[in-house]
C-alpha cells in the first residue's frame, strides 16, 4: 500500500511538471515549427524562424522570429496546411498566444490569415498588437470574421501570420490555445451607465457618452486618457486575471489607433506596457480586444479600491464604442471548468468525459485522451485556488 501511494505521488509530481493547458493549437517543439521554416534571403538578410528556448510558456521550445540589424518592415509566415487545425477553430475562433519580446521598438503588430482551397485566402481587417517592450504578453487573435470551410472539408488548411515592426525586433511565439469563455469574469456592461468612465474635464478633444447600451468614445485624434471605470468586486477580479477583454466597435475609423491600460489602486498608478492596436482604417466591425496587464501594479487585496483607465491614441479623429469589459482568469493547475477553484466539479467533469479523445479542457495534460493522468492531475491539485 505504501509503495502504491509513493508511486502515485511520484506520478502526480511528474504530471505537475508536464501539465500544460488543454486545447493547444500550436506548440513549437523542436523540430516541429508547423511549416514555419527558415527563409534566409541573401538580398535582405531576413532570418525568419528559429527554434528557441527563449519565451517558452509551453513545454521546452518556442518559435523565434527575427528582424536582422537595420531591417524592419512586413513579412508573412506561412504554416504547413494541416487540416487538423480546423477542429480547434470550429470550437473557438478566438485564440490566445504567448508572445515574448527581447527588444524595444516604436511599434509592432500583425495580421492573421486563413487559407484553403475551398474559400481561399482571407485575413483580419485589423492589426493585432505585439509586445513592443521586453517581456512576455498574451495576445488575443480574434478570427470571428474569417469563415471556415464546410464540415466535410478535409484538405489542406493554413493559419498564417503577417508580422510588421518599425525597427529591428525579436519575437518568440508559444502556446497558441483556444480562448475559453468559461474563463471570463464579466466586470462591466453598459446597460444603463458608464461606471464612472470619463475623460479629464480639461480635455475637450475627447468625449465619453452612453449610447444605447455601449460606451461611445469620440476623439479628435492624438492621445487621451479615459479615467475611473469601476464596479464592486473589481479588485478581486483583477487580482485573479491577467487580461482585460472588451468588445470594440469602430464606428468612424482612423488610419491607425491603439489603446493602453492603467490600473489605479492603493498600490498607485499601474500602467501596462502592452499596446493593443485597434484598426488600420476600416469601420463597421466589432472585435474582441485584450490588454495584458501583468506588468502593472495591482490592488493589494480583494477589498482594495480599483479603477480601470484606458488610454486612446489615433492618427486622426476616431469614434469607438466599447461594451462587455471582462477579466480573463489566470490558469489554475487542475481547474477544468476555469472557475479558479479545483474542486469536485472538476473531478466530476474528468470522470464524466473519461476515455474521450475529443478536444476538451478535461484533457488537462493535452495528450489527446481523458484518462487517469488527468484524473490524478485534479486530485493532486484538489483545493488549489479555492
Amino acid at each position: 500500500m505504501k509503495r502504491t501511494l509513493l508511486a502515485l505521488g511520484i506520478l502526480a509530481g511528474a504530471l505537475m511538471i508536464a501539465t500544460a493547458p488543454a486545447q493547444v493549437v500550436y506548440s513549437f517543439e523542436e523540430p516541429d515549427m508547423h511549416g514555419f521554416a527558415d527563409n534566409d534571403d541573401p538580398v535582405t538578410g531576413w532570418r525568419v524562424i528559429q527554434s528557441s528556448t527563449i519565451g517558452v510558456t509551453h513545454r521546452d521550445y518556442s518559435m523565434g522570429f527575427f528582424w536582422p540589424d537595420e531591417v524592419s518592415g512586413f513579412r508573412w509566415l506561412i504554416s504547413d496546411g494541416d487540416p487538423a487545425k480546423l477542429a480547434y477553430l470550429r470550437i473557438s475562433k478566438k485564440l490566445l498566444m504567448d508572445v515574448t519580446a527581447d527588444a524595444t521598438v516604436p511599434w509592432t503588430n500583425m495580421i492573421v490569415s486563413l487559407n484553403d482551397d475551398q474559400i481561399g485566402w482571407r485575413q483580419t481587417g485589423f492589426p493585432i498588437g505585439l509586445p513592443r517592450e521586453p517581456g512576455t504578453r498574451t495576445v488575443l487573435l480574434d478570427l470571428e470574421s474569417l469563415p471556415l470551410p464546410s464540415l466535410d472539408y478535409e484538405d489542406w488548411f493554413q493559419i498564417n501570420f503577417g508580422l510588421n515592426a518599425g525597427a529591428t525586433h525579436k519575437l518568440y511565439f508559444d502556446n497558441m490555445r483556444l480562448y475559453r469563455t468559461a474563463c471570463e469574469m464579466v466586470a462591466m456592461t453598459f446597460d444603463t451607465d458608464l461606471h464612472g468612465f470619463a475623460p479629464d474635464p480639461d480635455d475637450t478633444d475627447i468625449t465619453v457618452t452612453w449610447n444605447s447600451g455601449k460606451m461611445r468614445i469620440e476623439s479628435r485624434g492624438g492621445f487621451h486618457w479615459i479615467f475611473n471605470g469601476t464596479v464592486p468586486g473589481l479588485a478581486a477580479m483583477v487580482r485573479r486575471g491577467d487580461l482585460v477583454v472588451m468588445d470594440v466597435t469602430v464606428v468612424s475609423p482612423a488610419p491607425w489607433a491603439n489603446m493602453i491600460l492603467a490600473i489605479n489602486s492603493s498600490a498607485g498608478w499601474g500602467q501596462g506596457s502592452y499596446v493593443a492596436d485597434i484598426t488600420f482604417g476600416g469601420s463597421g466591425f466589432t472585435r474582441a480586444l485584450a490588454l495584458d496587464y501583468r506588468d502593472a501594479s495591482q490592488p493589494v487585496d480583494d477589498n482594495d479600491y480599483c479603477l480601470l483607465n484606458l488610454g486612446i491614441n489615433s492618427g486622426r479623429p476616431i469614434t469607438l464604442e466599447i461594451d462587455n469589459i471582462r477579466i480573463y482568469r489566470k490558469a489554475v493547475a487542475g481547474d477544468v471548468n476555469c472557475d479558479g477553484c479545483v474542486d469536485s466539479a472538476d473531478l466530476l467533469t474528468v470522470l464524466f468525459e473519461f476515455g474521450s479523445t475529443a478536444i476538451t479542457p478535461a484533457d488537462l495534460n493535452g495528450d489527446g485522451v481523458v484518462d487517469s493522468a488527468d484524473l490524478l492531475d485534479v486530485l493532486f491539485n484538489f483545493g488549489n485556488g479555492c
